[in-house]
């Protein structure tokens, strides 16, 4: 009698090709699982930065002097709202505010606090709009 021990040529090609079609399928979803919460966490910092400059507005509404489509306005970088510390610092050494996307700082992202009606609004570039429409 033969002891056959072990598993046969066939039988480990096989495990080989389901687990390489099942690496297959699971890496790509994973990737744009990532990306999606990437992007989610991007436009909830951008909420946070725009509750942050909306408080400083309210606060510092008397102060505004340029003019944003003929309101009183201001133009200031993320960075101004953490000097004055209306948001918080994600760590300790800069950037300070960090983009998740590709981990770049979003300290010099430039924004414009303006008041019209009686109400401070904020108003950033382009490409965050397009980014984080509601």
């Amino acid at each position: 009698m033969k002891n056959n021990k072990g598993f046969t040529l066939v039988e480990l090609l096989a495990v080989i090709v389901i687990l390489a079609i099942l690496i297959t399928i699971a890496v790509p979803s994973t990737i744009a699982i990532s990306n999606k919460l990437k992007e989610n966490m991007y436009c909830k910092k951008i909420d946070s930065i725009e509750v942050a400059a909306k408080l400083y507005g309210e606060d510092r509404k008397t102060s505004f002097s340029e003019n944003y489509e003929t309101y009183p306005s201001r133009k200031m970088k993320v960075k101004d709202l953490i000097d004055t510390g209306y948001l918080k610092k994600d760590n300790s050494e800069e950037p300070y505010i960090i983009n998740p996307r590709d981990n770049t700082g979003l300290d010099n992202l430039e924004l414009t606090v303006y008041e019209k009606y009686n109400r401070i609004y904020v108003a950033f570039d382009e490409t965050v709009k397009t980014t984080c429409d509601k």
